[in-house]
């Protein structure tokens, strides 16, 4: 399910975890886990189109003010083979605490 920024904006104290998905060549989307809904929502413009990001810092500043309490960097390999892991059963993505959109000092 798709949220747009402008309705992110207005749940102010209601976001409980804003999620940075990384993938492969500096591309990062955003999903958003909002209080009173069930699941994770993606993060899309005015046009219904998803947002992404060349960067963690350029994907949590459209965040800055909404009290951000939770913020997390998702990945995912798909090389996991590559690297002497097994192959076939897909491995949980690496899940890293990142700095709140508010205390980022960028």
């Amino acid at each position: 399910m798709k949220i747009s920024l402008s309705e992110v904006k207005k749940q102010y104290g209601q976001i409980e975890q804003l999620v940075l998905r990384a993938f492969e060549s500096s591309m990062y989307l955003v999903q958003v886990q909002l209080a009173q809904r069930e699941g994770v929502l993606n993060v899309c413009d005015d046009e219904g189109r998803i947002m992404r990001f060349t960067s963690q810092l350029d994907a949590k500043f459209p965040f800055k003010g909404l009290g951000i309490t939770d913020t997390v960097l998702l990945h995912e390999s798909a090389y996991n083979e590559m690297i002497g892991m097994p192959g076939g059963e897909k491995p949980a993505p690496l899940e890293v605490k990142l700095a709140n959109p508010d205390d980022d000092c960028s």
